[in-house]
């Protein structure tokens, strides 16, 4: 007989190995895969990082080489032909930044004035073997001659590389102007040598040459110092290579052409060798090698042990079961193997009745409530679990006045009124729409019911309660008091469904009335509030805000030029969270003045962004009732304006009429402060506030926003179509524009141009998008018809 031990054995070496053989590949082709995308990335970033920091130096040389071309006391040398002194200011130029180079071209092209740094022997030795080089500044050899590159002269081109004696520098050429007459020209350039080579390497962990290419042929200018033991002719033998995109296989290298003149052409050369890239990949996956062979001895004598182990479990199973079932058989399982199995399976034949005999009863224990035979809280859990995807209505009921029956008739009596009331609800559950009827406890039920009518729910239950409940000649009329909730109308947890129930019972309670349907605020001091209160003060510290932007589309040009700024909460653990959730609660636990901050200065960034492409957009930043209040908020907006140097034209700022309302003294006095600065001042909601006509003559604003309740039922409410026009009439009598938003069909749009609104706002335009999605939409806006 083939033993069970040998059988589980063989299926589990079987699984190991094949598991074993898939992950080896995976690792494999995982390692190569990685193992290029490591060169792939380390030849770019080298190579990103150089371009940006030779073009970073090349503008900072620029910069300086135009400053010093500009400087009176430079005209002045330069006028009176005085070479002594010429050559002290280029010298003094020339220390302020530290260049190797410094020429003055006259405006007949004669060099004037020159100086180059030179390295010289020093001879004193290191203890690392190098001589030390001692820098002089010179006068150059070409001082007096004609300048050999005139047309760089007349280019408007500010920067080329210049070569003296087979030294290259980077130099940057600017035009001494007198009264906007040109009287010459200065020079000032870095020499291109070992330690820029080497300030790369260190950067780049990548060995840098420069190379000039000649007529097709390749010569060293600057090198890093090499841990490659390489020669030149070898350096320059590789260059060729990569220049004609065939590397060698035990090298990475890349190239870029840095700048191009008449028949030479001056590039860069970035390379290593291949194994100091792969190495550390290469021990991982020697590491993991071993590794998987460890596994696998393990593992295979994990099952060894495994099987060996079974047979030994089986045949306690088999005394352990005689124990369980002695003298309890009727029903049998037949099976015919004669192994260990067969065995355990003759003793279930005598434990298998008593066993589910036994579950029945903990079963309806453990699911039903011993007073009333009804489902329980454990078997409310278990219905609830299966009803997650359904639409149900759960309802909480509480027996009114049951403690005043067991004061004064006695707990048994209150006992038969609680089965008495579960009776009368079990005729309500036998109804088609009822799914579930559990008793909690004490007075407590719940009902599960079918999307239905609310007081078509009241109806049944008073209706089964309307009979009164005698007991020795006292009469009692039951009455219950209902708390209501639905799935998922009120949240898709069904376990917090039952505490939303429960709170609306609760305030049954409180306010003395029969029936509440859940509200949020009802749930005011909820835990998920709570924990948005704490997290909102994280909130911008760990930058979790973003931006988002909805257009304004000018109705008179069909043009956006406008935009609103929305702020956006994507919490770490709930996700994005909607500003109705956590601007009141800012509101209200003063964090409102820290967000509108933030929000403004994210806008002025925005906007500085845009201006920069040539985008010309107004931004609306919302405006609190408490940032009004503040004392320092002026101040701290025109700070801002000045140091992102944005126009105020470029500015709106939205108030609502609630704010003005709590102080109006004050608000309007602050918003004139806002007007007279430049910003666009904006009543935004208008229409669902409560300020007066009176009230909004005073105020300093130049646009009223028409609150979307008002515009969203445009085509179908007449009623709306006189209080929007009767809005924009208002509007332009009193000298303001007028803004739209909620729109979201074309009818709205083109009823408000037909009436002169100037700006619309809605998801018909655009939805609110993010800088990133939103810039692409500025630059190539669809059209509007």
């Amino acid at each position: 007989m083939k033993s069970l031990k040998n059988k589980i054995f063989l299926l589990f070496v079987s699984i190991l190995l094949m598991v074993q053989g898939i992950a080896f590949w995976t690792l494999y082709d995982a390692n190569k895969n990685q193992e290029d995308a490591e060169i792939n990335n380390r030849l770019t970033t080298g190579m990103t990082i150089f371009t940006e920091l030779f073009e970073r130096r090349l503008e900072y040389l620029s910069a300086f080489t135009e400053i010093a071309a500009k400087d009176h006391g430079e005209k002045k040398i330069f006028n009176n032909n005085d070479m002594r002194n010429l050559l002290i200011s280029l010298n003094n130029h020339r220390e302020r930044i530290n260049t190797d180079l410094a020429m003055a071209i006259s405006l007949d092209g004669f060099i004037t004035g020159q100086l180059q740094r030179r390295f010289t022997h020093s001879g004193v030795s290191h203890t690392n073997g190098e001589d030390e080089n001692i820098n002089q500044i010179h006068h150059g050899d070409e001082l007096g001659s004609y300048f050999r590159y005139q047309e760089w002269l007349t280019t408007k081109q500010q920067s080329q590389i210049y070569i003296i004696d087979g030294v290259l520098y980077q130099v940057s050429i600017s035009p001494i102007n007198v009264s906007s007459k040109n009287i010459g020209w200065l020079i000032f350039g870095f020499e291109i040598n070992q330690d820029l080579a080497n300030e790369f390497k260190s950067i780049t962990h990548l060995q840098t040459d420069f190379i000039l290419k000649e007529d097709g042929e390749f010569f060293l200018s600057a090198s890093s110092k090499q841990n490659l033991k390489m020669s030149n002719d070898q350096k320059l033998t590789l260059a060729k290579s990569v220049n004609q995109n065939i590397t060698p296989e035990q090298y990475i290298a890349t190239y870029t052409v840095i700048s191009q003149f008449k028949n030479r052409e001056f590039g860069v050369y970035m390379y290593s060798l291949r194994e100091n890239i792969v190495l550390l990949i290469e021990e991982q996956w020697l590491k993991l090698l071993l590794l998987a062979a460890l596994t696998l001895f393990a593992s295979l004598s994990g099952a060894y042990l495994i099987a060996a182990s079974i047979s030994k479990p089986i045949n306690r199973l088999v005394v352990h079961a005689k124990e369980i079932a002695a003298g309890h058989f009727e029903q049998k399982i037949k099976f015919t193997d004669k192994n260990e199995i067969g065995q355990l399976a003759k003793e279930f034949n005598h434990m298998q009745l008593a066993l589910s005999q036994r579950e029945e009863a903990i079963i309806r224990l453990a699911n039903h409530d011993l007073l009333t035979d009804l489902p329980n809280r454990h078997r409310l859990n278990e219905v609830l679990s299966a009803l997650k995807d359904d639409h149900f209505m759960m309802v909480h009921l509480n027996l009114s006045r049951l403690k005043d029956v067991n004061a004064t008739l006695g707990y048994d009596v209150g006992d038969l009124v609680i089965q008495t009331l579960a009776i009368r609800l079990q005729t309500i559950s036998e109804h088609q729409h009822v799914q579930l009827l559990v008793h909690l406890g004490a007075d407590e039920f719940i009902l599960i019911l079918d999307s239905m009518e609310i007081n078509e729910v009241s109806a049944q239950v008073n209706k089964e309660l309307e009979d009164v409940f005698c007991f020795q000649g006292i009469s009692l009329q039951l009455q219950v008091r209902m708390g209501i909730a639905l799935y998922p109308e009120h949240t898709s947890d069904v376990t917090r469904l039952v505490q939303m129930a429960d709170t609306a019972l609760h305030h049954t309670r409180n306010n003395g009335s029969l029936i509440q349907v859940y509200q949020p605020n009802l749930d005011i001091n909820s835990v998920e509030r709570l924990n948005l209160i704490n997290d909102l003060r994280q909130a911008i510290p760990c930058n979790q805000f973003e931006l988002h932007f909805q257009p304004k589309l000018c109705l008179y040009s069909l043009k956006v030029t406008h935009v609103e700024a929305l702020v956006r909460w994507t919490h770490p653990t709930l996700g994005m969270i909607p500003p109705d959730s956590f601007i009141p609660i800012a509101e209200k636990t003063g964090q409102i003045e820290g967000l509108t901050r933030w929000v403004f200065v994210a806008a002025l960034m925005q906007c500085t962004e845009w201006n920069k492409l040539g985008l010309d957009i107004n931004i609306s930043v919302n405006i609190s009732a408490e940032n009004l209040k503040e004392s320092d908020f002026y101040e701290f907006v025109c700070k801002m304006m000045t140091i992102q140097n944005i126009k105020p034209q470029q500015i709106t700022l939205e108030v609502t009429e609630s704010s003005v309302v709590d102080d109006p003294k004050s608000a309007i006095k602050l918003l004139g402060k806002f007007k007279d600065y430049g910003f666009r001042i904006s009543i935004d909601d208008y229409g669902t506030g409560y300020s007066s006509l009176a009230q909004l003559k005073q105020l300093p604003v130049h646009e009223l926003k028409i609150d979307k309740s008002f515009i969203q039922r445009l085509e179908h409410d007449l009623d709306d179509q006189i209080i929007v026009r009767s809005t924009i009439d208002l509007a332009h009598n009193m000298g303001l524009k007028v803004v739209a938003e909620g729109i979201e069909d074309e009818f709205s749009l083109l009823w408000l141009a037909q009436y002169n609104c100037e700006f619309a706002q809605g998801y018909f335009i655009s939805r609110p998008k993010s800088a990133r999605e939103l810039t692409p939409w500025l630059l190539d806006p669809p059209k509007f018809t």
